[in-house]
C-alpha cells in the first residue's frame, strides 16, 4: 500500500527518527540532534509507524501518542500499522473522522477456493482421504455470506501423520505463511502474558494474529493449553473477536486448526471440558499411514533432496543403497518427521564420506 501512496520526491521519515527528535527536545545535551532542529517544527510529507516500533518506546509514548508525534513535526500524512488500543484512542480523540482505516483483504472462500485447497491437499498429504473431505466440509461454511464467525477444527491422532502439513497446505492456498502457535513451549507465566497481553513490548497472541499473512491459524497441541486460559478463546471461537490488554482483533472468517495427540473424541472432550469442546466445529481423526503411503513419501522426499544437489553428488546418492534401505524399512517409522530427518541425515553423511573425508 505504501508504495502506491508515497511519491519518491516526498519527505518521508520513520517513526523512530521522530522519537529521536522528541528525546532530543527533552534532553538536548545528550542528543545528537543539532540545536536549530529542536526549537522549530520540521515539516514532513509522511511519517510511517510500523507495528514493531511500539515495542521500542516507553509506555507513556503510547498514551500520549498524538502530543508526542506533533511536538516537533508538522506531518501531512501519518501511516500507522496495527496500533495498540491506547494509540488508536489517542488518535481518535484528536482526529476523529479524519482517520481513514485500511484493512487487510484476506482471501474470500468460494467453491473455486475449496477446489484449490482440496487439490493442494491431494498433492501435499499422503493418504488421510477422509480427513481431506472433512477439512473441506468444515471450511465450506465460510462460503456463506451470513457467516461471521471463525471455523474451528480439531485435528487429532498420532504425531507425524500430516496434521501440521495439512494446515500449511491450506494456508499456502489462502495466500500467506501459516501463523503457528505452540503453547506447550511456554511456561505458565509466559503463556499467561502471551494470551492476555502484558507489556506492549512483548510478543502476544493478539499482536501475532493482527500481523498474520493468511486467515489460517494453527494452534499446536491445544490440549496442552492451561484450562485457565480457555475463557480467552470463548469469544474468539464464538464471535471472532479477541481482546487483550493492548489490542482488539477481528477474526470473523478465520480458520483455526487445533491439533492434539489424543486417539478419540471422548479423550478430547475430557481434556478440554464441555464448554470448550462445544466450540469445536468438527474433530478430524488422522490415522497411521500404510506402508505403501510411507514408501511414496520416502520417494518424494528423496527426490526433493536430490534435486537440490550438484551433479556429482546426485550420481553418488543415486548409486548408493539409501533409497532402497528406507523403502525396505518403511514399516519401522511411525513418525514421518523422524523418517524424513533420518533419510536426510543418511544422504548428507554419505556426501561427507565421499567428498570431504575421502
Amino acid at each position: 500500500m505504501l508504495n502506491s501512496e508515497i511519491q519518491e520526491n516526498e519527505n518521508t521519515i520513520p517513526f523512530m527518527e521522530l522519537i529521536q527528535h522528541y528525546n532530543a527536545r527533552l534532553r538536548p545535551n545528550e542528543s545528537g540532534v543539532r540545536e536549530s532542529a529542536l526549537y522549530s517544527n520540521i515539516e514532513v510529507d509522511n511519517c510511517i509507524v510500523r507495528a514493531d516500533d511500539y515495542g521500542s518506546v516507553l509506555e507513556h509514548v503510547l498514551s500520549n501518542f498524538v502530543n508526542i508525534v506533533t511536538l516537533n513535526h508538522d506531518i501531512a500524512r501519518l501511516f500507522i500499522h496495527n496500533p495498540p488500543r491506547r494509540v488508536e484512542e489517542s488518535l481518535q480523540s484528536a482526529y476523529g473522522d479524519e482517520i481513514e482505516y485500511r484493512h487487510s483483504d484476506y482471501l474470500h472462500i468460494t467453491r473455486d477456493t475449496l477446489h484449490q485447497i482440496f487439490s493442494n491437499l491431494q498433492s501435499d498429504i499422503q493418504g488421510q482421504e477422509s480427513c481431506k473431505k472433512q477439512l473441506i466440509s468444515g471450511i465450506y461454511r465460510l462460503t456463506t455470506e451470513s457467516r461471521q464467525k471463525p471455523v474451528v477444527l480439531m485435528l487429532y491422532g498420532p504425531s507425524g501423520v500430516g496434521k501440521t502439513e495439512s494446515a500449511k497446505s491450506i494456508s499456502k492456498t489462502m495466500g500467506g505463511e501459516l501463523l503457528r502457535v505452540q503453547f506447550s513451549m511456554m511456561q505458565t507465566n509466559e503463556a499467561f502474558n502471551y494470551v492476555f497481553g502484558a507489556e506492549h513490548s512483548k510478543s502476544s497472541f493478539a499482536r501475532e494474529m493482527m500481523a498474520r499473512e493468511s486467515n489460517v491459524i494453527l494452534i499446536d497441541e491445544f490440549d496442552k493449553v492451561n484450562p485457565t486460559f480457555y475463557n480467552a478463546f470463548y469469544e474468539l471461537f464464538d464471535e471472532g473477536k479477541y481482546i487483550d490488554t493492548n489490542y482488539d482483533v477481528s477474526l470473523g472468517q478465520a480458520i483455526f486448526l487445533c491439533t492434539c495427540n489424543f486417539s478419540n473424541e471422548q479423550e478430547i472432550k475430557q481434556a478440554l471440558g464441555p464448554a470448550m469442546f462445544s466450540r469445536i466445529g468438527c474433530c478430524i481423526e488422522y490415522k497411521e499411514l500404510t506402508t505403501e503411503q510411507k514408501k511414496t513419501i520416502i520417494q518424494s522426499w528423496f527426490n526433493k533432496i536430490v534435486s537440490s544437489l550438484q551433479d556429482d553428488e546426485v550420481e553418488t546418492i543415486i548409486k548408493s543403497d539409501i533409497l532402497e534401505w528406507f523403502q525396505k524399512n518403511a514399516e519401522r517409522y511411525d513418525n514421518i518427521r523422524i523418517l524424513k530427518t533420518k533419510m536426510e541425515n543418511a544422504i548428507f553423511d554419505k556426501l561427507v564420506d565421499v567428498f570431504i573425508l575421502n
